[in-house]
């Protein structure tokens, strides 16, 4: 190619000026003093950015004077979470079936999305586990037309599941600071150890319909069946602990009470998923958040142990027992659970492709009930698509903890051993919920949503954090075309940018 003088004057200044040197030793672009600032910085924002799950946070410095805005958005989600658990249908019998709670998740929604657009910011970040939502909500919609009851898919997909996604795309939009996780955490704890006295008071009273050693009716509404109020109380315990720690005084004797409740909730419930989400939950919260006292860690588990055991109601130590031998169930619930997981495997291994719909696994059970198994019923329900989904809104969220855990695991500030403690705890709720569900048919249901929908908002808020400690100045641009990781199953790299 034949060159104008220009162009060869405009080559020959070029190579005199200080270059970047690409990755094998090609020359690149001149480097200027605010390019080679940007490409210093590149790995720690990098590193930063991975965290946060997909395209969550926008790519320039002071990310913080972003979060904490929508305040009213904010409090209709903390308004819904009230609902939740206060259950108004229940509480004032005159509403009957009027779907209150559903129009307040809809009005929160249409206030987000006018507070969005007037503020002139883009709708939504958009994460793994989103996307995973939507996979599961078009399978219940693919599968509707050719599902037994088509009505039980609808019924499914509108209520409780649409309103659960609405509710985790708002929470991981509005709560983007520490200060409303904690806000939350403080409201779902007491309500949720206002239902474990609830629960206790009727287990004393004697105020329950008993079937051998299966209570039932201790708390009314959604938390009708044992297994899911033990479930809830289990998720709730973790928050708890945490709240616990991150409080002085009075304050944190309150919250250790309400740790106590629900501990002892759990166990008034005779559920022996709930026993052994117990378990799995404690045993996390206390090897982890016990680093550096393993001593001490386990003389507290062992006096924890006794407690457990000294208040244990009657007969729940026979009933734990049938966990591992069904035959010893005088009841023939434990028989049964086995019979319907036999039966959702079954349909799950004969319909890989196409499920029978969601919401329309009991067509197919045993005496119309459900399979208590959230992992076998929705891979019966929506195959083994719909099963993958569920299992990565699960492990996605689980595996940026995990990274969270081991980045502010030695640190000694403050501010990063609260990170650790909060990504312990959501951690420990998890692993209940895993342990829970597979008791309990709650794959569509609030609790799996709700924990992962704090996970995700956890991680966002530790990248903003990290990003505003990397980038201090906020008028500093970022470079161009710097990468976001797209998930948070796959580790994310900073990017080689070549300026050749």
């Amino acid at each position: 190619m034949i060159l104008r003088g220009t162009q060869k004057a405009h080559i020959n200044r070029l190579a005199k000026r200080p270059t970047a040197v690409g990755q094998g030793g090609e020359i690149g672009l001149p480097l200027t003093p605010v390019a080679g600032s940007l490409f210093n910085r590149r790995a720690e924002r990098s590193n930063a950015e991975s965290l946060s799950g997909g395209s969550d946070l926008p790519l320039r410095s002071g990310a913080g004077a972003t979060r904490g805005k929508h305040w009213l958005a904010f409090a209709g989600v903390y308004l819904f979470t009230l609902m939740l658990y206060a259950r108004p249908n229940d509480l004032f019998p005159a509403l009957g079936d009027f779907p209150l709670v559903k129009i307040v998740a809809i009005s929160v929604l249409l206030i987000y999305i006018g507070s969005k657009i007037s503020a002139g910011e883009r709708l939504s970040v958009w994460t793994l586990e989103m996307t995973m939502l939507v996979a599961i909500a078009a399978l219940g919609l693919l599968f509707m037309p050719i599902a037994a009851s088509p009505k039980d898919s609808l019924d499914t997909l509108t209520d409780p599941y649409l309103k659960t996604v609405i509710i985790f795309i708002l929470m991981v939009n509005l709560v983007d600071t520490r200060q409303r996780i904690f806000s939350l955490w403080k409201l779902v704890v007491v309500c949720g150890a206002a239902l474990g006295v609830g629960a206790i008071r009727s287990y004393m009273k004697g105020e329950f319909a008993a079937q051998g050693l299966r209570i039932e009716g201790l708390v009314g509404g959604m938390f009708e069946n044992p297994n899911d109020l033990a479930t809830a109380l289990n998720i709730l315990l973790p928050f708890a602990v945490a709240l616990t720690g991150a409080s002085k005084g009075l304050a944190r004797l309150f919250y250790l009470g309400c740790a106590a409740v629900l501990t002892i909730g759990v166990l008034v419930t005779l559920s022996r998923g709930g026993f052994l989400g117990l378990i799995a939950s404690s045993g996390v919260l206390l090897w982890k958040l016990g680093r550096g006292r393993r001593l001490k860690t386990t003389l507290g588990a062992a006096l924890i142990c006794g407690i457990l055991f000294a208040v244990m109601p009657g007969g729940y130590e026979n009933r734990i027992a049938t966990i591992f031998n069904n035959e010893q169930d005088q009841t023939g619930s434990a028989q049964e659970r086995r019979e319907l997981m036999e039966r959702a495997a079954s349909i799950a291994i004969s319909r890989p492709i196409v499920g029978v719909g969601m919401g329309n696994f009991h067509i197919y059970s045993i005496s119309e009930k459900e399979a208590h198994n959230a992992y076998l019923e929705i891979a019966a329900e929506l195959g083994v698509m719909g099963l993958i989904a569920y299992l990565i809104v699960i492990l996605a969220p689980l595996r940026s903890l995990r990274r969270i855990e081991r980045q502010t695991r030695d640190m000694r500030s403050k501010s990063e051993r609260e990170m650790y403690g909060l990504s312990v705890c959501i951690q420990a709720a998890f692993i209940a919920y895993i342990v829970c569900s597979f008791f309990a048919s709650i794959q569509y249901l609030w609790y799996l949503y709700y924990t992962a929908a704090y996970a995700v908002a956890l991680r966002q808020i530790y990248a903003a954090e990290k990003m505003e400690i990397s980038s201090p100045n906020k008028q500093t641009p970022v470079a161009p075309g710097a990468k976001i990781a797209r998930g948070a199953l796959w580790r994310s790299f900073p990017s080689r940018q070549r300026t050749d």
